[in-house]
């Protein structure tokens, strides 16, 4: 399951035209915030990387 929202965020990051470090940075996130996402990620961190890249969280959790 978290490898596809990986995958997903790293779609609407391009499809937003910005990097992780970007997204981290905007967030005040260490910039490997992302990728210590784990197999127990919260909805609540998902709404909020969706807020920031600008994109709806269910575009995060398709294919799921």
């Amino acid at each position: 399951m978290i490898e596809q929202v990986k995958i997903n965020i790293k779609e609407q990051l391009i499809a937003s035209n910005m990097t992780i470090q970007q997204l981290c940075k905007l967030m005040r996130k260490d910039r490997k915030y992302i990728y210590r996402i784990t197999d127990e990620v919260k909805l609540n961190k998902i709404v909020e990387i969706a807020k920031y890249i600008g994109c709806e969280p269910s575009e995060l959790l398709k294919g799921l």
